[in-house]
């Protein structure tokens, strides 16, 4: 039962973290720049967890070694969303959504190479199907020249993220609570943004409309407070690897969202490529043994009778 909430979290972190263009696109279309949008985005998601924090009476005492855990921990967390943000002005989305997607790859890597962690052959078969899908999803072509710049700022997120996700794991805020861990590294990632505008000297743009409003506060409930809270519990339960391997389901999200919504359209690459992340997501579940009566009805018996 474990391993079946720590898979179903981790779906539900990387499903809600792909609706950010959903709630995004709509309120860059009203003229908010995206600094200002990255603002908005962690302050109101650490206004709300802290809120309720306060509601239940929760205890914020931290060590502060605790303290400086957290806050780097946010400042990894606000990198990843700073630079794939920016390297969308230097080289295709499609390409940038790609190279992200190697952060479980690297995350496999630390998990091996520092804490000794044992990574079976499916799960590494699954990272490597996760990639494919994505890049598949993604359009597969690069569209061009790849700009250095753009490059750097997408790889920057691959070892920010990974980093993140192994910190959560296995730095001694591990055991904390995961609503306070999660206030902690949105409230250090807010500072960051704020941070950000101040170097820039832009200001903080107002908030347009209310419509605006309403889409800045869903983009800070779902995709954000709500994704970083389940990705926080499905590392507890299921670890950094599979946690990581699972967030191939953000781009789905996303494309989905979009074709429903956004009137974007799906050709058979992305087909392809969908149903490879999907088969990538069922190895990850029968890799974890996960025989619930739901998901073996969901799921060909093979990928459960596998020969060891």
């Amino acid at each position: 039962m474990k391993q079946f909430k720590g898979v179903f979290l981790a779906i539900l972190s990387s499903s809600t973290f792909g609706m950010i263009p959903f709630f995004a696109l709509p309120v860059i279309r009203e003229g908010v720049g995206i600094d200002s949008i990255l603002f908005y985005r962690f302050a109101i998601s650490a206004l709300v967890v802290g809120l309720y924090l306060l509601l239940v009476k929760s205890d914020f005492r931290i060590t502060i070694r605790e303290l400086i855990t957290l806050f780097l921990l946010g400042v990894f967390y606000a990198l990843t969303s700073l630079c794939l943000t920016a390297s969308y002005l230097y080289i295709p989305s499609s390409v940038a959504t790609t190279i992200h997607f190697l952060y479980p790859v690297l995350v496999t890597a630390i998990m091996i190479l520092f804490f000794k962690s044992r990574v079976s052959l499916p799960i590494i078969l699954a990272a490597v199907m996760a990639i494919a899908g994505v890049y598949l999803l993604s359009g597969g072509e690069s569209g061009g020249m790849i700009n250095m710049k753009g490059l750097v700022f997408v790889l920057t997120t691959v070892f920010t993220y990974a980093v993140y996700i192994v910190g959560v794991n296995k730095s001694c805020i591990q055991k904390m609570d995961g609503l306070k861990m999660t206030f902690y590294v949105l409230f250090s990632s807010a500072l960051i943004f704020a941070g950000n505008l101040l170097v820039k000297g832009n200001g903080l743009e107002p908030i347009p409309s209310y419509s605006a409003g309403v889409n800045l506060f869903l983009l800070a409930l779902i995709p954000t407070l709500i994704s970083d809270l389940t990705l926080i519990l499905a590392i507890k339960q299921v670890g950094s690897t599979v946690a990581a391997i699972l967030g191939c389901m953000e781009p789905l999200t996303a494309l989905f969202l979009g074709i429903c919504f956004l009137n974007e359209t799906l050709n058979g690459e992305q087909l392809i490529g969908a149903f490879v992340i999907l088969s990538a997501v069922f190895v990850v579940i029968s890799e974890n043994r996960i025989n619930s009566n739901l998901v073996k009805r969901l799921i060909p018996a093979f990928l459960f009778n596998r020969s060891k």
